[in-house]
């Protein structure tokens, strides 16, 4: 499936593009043309598409033994003709698609698995993209993964089992500077320099990072700025002077 995406999208929507019309949204009164696009891509490809796939999987015999994950790669976007403002996208939370707040790294995530996980049910625990792979790998019965790899495998979550507290880490350009984020349990560090100043949020009592827990709370600050100064490695590919957001 492509998902909605900005840029890829804007402008577009006209017979033989994947969303050939508006549909209902043409006649929401008062919403710009962007939204009304970024409303209509949604419903009538992405929902439409997952829609196709479950069915798909029930008409082969299939859909009870198979894992399904829905989620997205970054929190709500503000290019193009979008506003992330318009439909509240990131509600509470601070920031958007770029943005190493919760609000660019924040997302839902669906998991389906009839017999596996409880239908409705619900968990808090933070897992990450990285974690999918020994994640699937586990879910279709492999166990040969490599060593090196960041990610754990986050089905005991599935029977309501917490897992075993570690750093989740996030490394970005923003505002033409390499930023940092680290996540540890409630706490999270922040700093936009890959290095001070930093901030620190507390980011379940606090999910839209409004108190910077920073100068109460030094040798917490100091702990996880050792744990991401750790996680962080040069590479030539992303060079320090060359940040850019593309």
């Amino acid at each position: 499936m492509i998902p909605p995406h900005a840029g890829g999208y804007e402008g577009t929507v006209q017979p033989g593009s994947p969303v050939p019309s508006l549909g209902v949204y043409a006649k929401k009164k008062g919403w710009p043309r962007g939204e009304q696009e970024h409303a209509a891509i949604i419903r009538y490809q992405v929902d439409t598409a997952v829609g196709k796939v479950v069915k798909t999987l029930r008409s082969m015999g299939v859909e009870d033994n198979t894992l399904i994950v829905f989620s997205s790669d970054n929190g709500p976007h503000d290019e193009g003709k979008h506003s992330y403002k318009f439909f509240d996208s990131a509600g509470p939370l601070k920031g958007y698609k770029r943005s190493l707040y919760e609000g660019g790294i924040r997302v839902p995530m669906i998991m389906k698995w009839p017999g596996k996980i409880k239908s409705k049910s619900k968990t808090k625990e933070p897992v990450a993209f990285w974690d999918m792979l020994p994640t699937l790998a586990k879910a279709g019965g492999s166990t040969d993964l490599p060593s090196t790899i960041d990610g754990v495998d986050v089905s005991p979550v599935f029977s309501g089992k917490s897992l075993k507290k570690r750093p989740l880490y996030w490394e970005f350009c923003t505002n033409k500077k390499w930023g940092h984020a680290i996540r540890v349990g409630n706490m999270k560090l922040v700093s936009l320099a890959l290095n001070k100043p930093y901030e620190l949020y507390n980011v379940v009592s606090d999910p839209g990072e409004k108190k910077n827990l920073a100068k109460k709370k030094p040798n917490i600050v100091k702990h996880l700025a050792k744990l991401a100064k750790a996680e962080h490695k040069d590479h030539p590919m992303w060079p320090k002077k060359n940040c850019h957001t593309s």
